[in-house]
């Protein structure tokens, strides 16, 4: 099952990411069960959510610090914080993004999070 996180902008996503995995690494040496996780934290999220950001967030940054996989467009239009041009304020955040990675912040996230 997948989901998206909706509302509540997305620049806490890296790190909170970091923290999961740093969590996780203590607690394995004490709890087995954490020790028996087949993959990290942070990939069970990866693997299972979604998140928009506001159009006046640093999405370039977060998609180089927490990877193209975890970011959808929304515009959050008509209310105020979706401002006037959604578009133009992500796309000046994008200077060091791939094609791929607006590819997949645009349409292919939101068609990963879909698929069945």
């Amino acid at each position: 099952m997948r989901g998206a996180v909706i509302e509540l902008g997305a620049g806490w996503v890296p790190e909170f990411l970091r923290n999961l995995d740093i969590s996780q690494k203590i607690f394995k040496r004490s709890d087995p069960q954490v020790a028996e996780l087949p993959m990290k934290a942070s990939d069970y999220i990866r693997r299972a959510l979604r998140f928009t950001p506001f159009p006046g967030e640093d999405v370039g940054r977060m998609i180089k610090d927490g990877g193209a996989e975890l970011f959808l467009f929304s515009s959050d239009y008509p209310h105020p914080e979706g401002t006037d041009d959604p578009v133009g304020r992500f796309e000046r955040t994008f200077s060091e993004l791939t094609e791929a990675d607006k590819e997949a912040f645009y349409s292919g996230n939101y068609r990963y999070m879909m698929a069945e």
